[in-house]
């Protein structure tokens, strides 16, 4: 739920960091897919995508509405669609990069995917054994006593 106002604190974050951002190496042309946190959705990955486009690389938003959890309906599908189009479309390994709760499902991705995905990078990304550890987790729960288990969803 906090998605977008971090998303802008860290764009005003962005002013006195831009000369070191700008020596940044520059990318090859390959596609990049940005994945939100929890709540997210690809208003709050445009600063991050306009910079990697700007680097050299081929962006792309998620295009999944906002980021609902695991729980969204027919998730793992829809990911698994966007990331063979990008693929298809480029002829090459597909980058993730994912934001907080994105970052887990470029994780899934790239592990039923390895030959589609070139590499993960994750952005404050909750990687812990124990779901309970993540401050998401009433969400979870919440979402899940409603919607039903999550293991049909995504695991």
């Amino acid at each position: 739920m906090a998605e977008i106002p971090r998303a802008v604190s860290e764009l005003g974050a962005l002013i006195p960091t831009a000369p070191i951002l700008s020596l940044a190496p520059r990318g090859d042309g390959h596609r990049v897919l940005v994945l939100p946190g929890l709540g997210g959705s690809d208003r709050s990955t445009v600063v991050l995508r306009e910079y990697l486009t700007g680097l050299g690389y081929q962006a792309e938003p998620w295009g999944l509405g906002a980021n609902r959890g695991p729980l969204m309906d027919g998730l793992r599908e829809a990911l698994a669609m966007k990331l063979d189009a990008l693929f298809e479309a480029g002829d090459q390994k597909v980058s993730l990069v994912g934001w907080s709760l994105g970052g887990i499902y470029s994780r899934l991705l790239a592990h039923l995917y390895p030959e589609k995905v070139r590499q993960v990078i994750t952005l404050g990304s909750p990687f812990s054994g124990n779901p309970r550890s993540t401050r998401a987790y009433r969400y979870y729960r919440y979402v899940g006593s409603a919607g039903g288990a999550a293991s049909k969803h995504l695991p």
